[in-house]
């Protein structure tokens, strides 16, 4: 197993007895060290293999000659290589961390492909500068195998704008108002339109939610973007309602000008965490949504319908867990956005303890373990199943230590949605 570590502890429980021996000699407990040694390089030759392996996929994407079909090609082989990985590290931080680095480096790849084809067509550059920006699982750091398009674009209509002869001509022709705002939309309406199929083209789903650019709820200039929250947070015109608010604090800058991304959610931090209202509402979701869990400590499973005897463990666990930890953060302005890294930072800063701290960590590594192998194991049996089926899990097929490790994974979530409602909401009942 590369670099796990757990290897280590079992050598030395294994061999326990023999390095105890006060009368081993020398030339004994150097046999110990030189077995321990054998499997430290077999681990690290493992690693070194697997590196490099990643790194050649990653340098690939980024290849100014990689195409669409090429990218697709190299997701999957990310995707399996990944998956692999997993499989014999066990280790779900490691599953996040290297999905990002290889589907931040497609995204990026697929919107310098669509620059292109919107040059050689006539639309010139982007006449503007703009940020794709990651929400959801992506936004948070958090991608597991199964993935799809969770994103929003802002473009900017204040500075460093260059509308080219050829793109005002085009836009005119296609009826648009000649104008700088009008011209800018069409550009970049037309440059989300085909950032999202190329997107589905080399791998990534296209988001049930329709949380994506192609939905004018989540397109628009900077100043378009502040008059959405303004008027959301200030108005009796709402344009996004608390589930989309909620989605937004998990932004994350994948591609474009870091100046724009700041800007925005400076904008929007500063709005939300401001208004007590939204907030009260954040923390109200977060503490009322259930886990699998009945009042004896079973599972709640679904009674009928095609997942009788199963429990939604993302909707019933993890989403619970992310919602709850998410809301503690914000109340504290804590803005970053990975889970784990929030629970380390709340912990840090006295929010909770570290008893506290370590069971949330558990349960949120119980949970996507949980997931990852669920995802493997529905997408390796070829059966067609849909994305949202791998959430749903039989507790009959998980081990008694898996059962029990969920049980009190829930059970955490459960304790720290207490703890906020006794907290924010001052115990009041919901």
């Amino acid at each position: 197993m590369p670099l796990n570590l757990k290897f280590v502890e079992n050598f030395v429980n294994d061999h326990k007895e023999i390095m105890q021996d006060l009368t081993l000699l020398r030339h004994g407990r150097y046999n110990v060290l030189l077995k321990l040694k054998e499997h430290i390089d077999i681990s690290l030759k493992e690693y070194e293999t697997f590196q490099s392996t990643i790194e050649s996929i990653t340098k690939d994407i980024e290849n100014a000659t990689t195409s669409y079909e090429r990218l697709k090609e190299y997701h999957i082989l990310a995707e399996k290589s990944i998956e692999d990985f997993f499989l014999r590290e066990d280790n779900v931080v490691d599953v996040h961390d290297l999905f990002r680095i290889t589907r931040d480096a497609i995204t990026r790849r697929v919107l310098i492909l669509v620059e292109e084809e919107l040059k050689k067509e006539g639309f010139g550059p982007p006449p503007s500068d703009y940020v794709w920006i990651g929400l959801g699982s992506e936004g948070r750091d958090e991608q597991t195998i199964m993935t799809d398009q969770d994103n929003l674009l802002v473009f900017d209509d204040k500075k460093n704008i260059n509308v080219s002869e050829a793109l005002r001509k085009k836009a005119i022709k296609s009826d648009i108002k000649d104008s700088t705002e009008d011209i800018l939309s069409y550009y970049f309406r037309e440059f989300s339109t085909r950032a999202v199929e190329r997107l589905n083209q080399v791998g990534f789903e296209k988001c049930k939610g329709n949380v994506m650019p192609t939905n004018p709820k989540w397109f628009g200039s900077i100043s378009l973007w502040k008059k959405k929250i303004n008027n959301t947070l200030t108005n009796d015109y709402k344009e996004f309602e608390l589930l989309d608010i909620i989605i937004l604090t998990d932004a994350r800058l994948l591609k474009g000008e870091k100046r724009l991304f700041d800007e925005l959610m400076e904008h929007f931090f500063g709005f939300i965490t401001h208004n007590k209202h939204i907030m009260r509402e954040f923390t109200k979701t977060a503490v009322i949504m259930p886990t699998a869990l009945t009042f004896f400590g079973n599972f709640k499973t679904e009674k009928e319908g095609e997942f009788k005897g199963k429990f939604n463990i993302k909707l019933t666990g993890w989403a619970p867990l992310i919602l709850s930890v998410r809301m503690l953060a914000l109340a504290n302005k804590i803005y970053e956005t990975n889970t784990l890294k929030r629970i380390k930072i709340l912990k840090d800063a006295g929010v909770i303890k570290k008893e506290m701290y370590n069971d949330l960590v558990d349960a949120y590594l119980t949970f996507v373990r949980i997931r990852l192998l669920n995802q493997i194991s529905i997408r390796n049996s070829g059966n067609g199943e849909l994305i949202t089926n791998t959430n749903y899990i039989d507790p009959n097929v998980l081990s008694p230590e898996e059962k029990e490790k969920v049980r009190r994974s829930m059970k955490t979530v459960e304790a720290l949605q207490k703890y906020i409602q006794d907290l924010l909401l001052f115990g009041q009942s919901l």
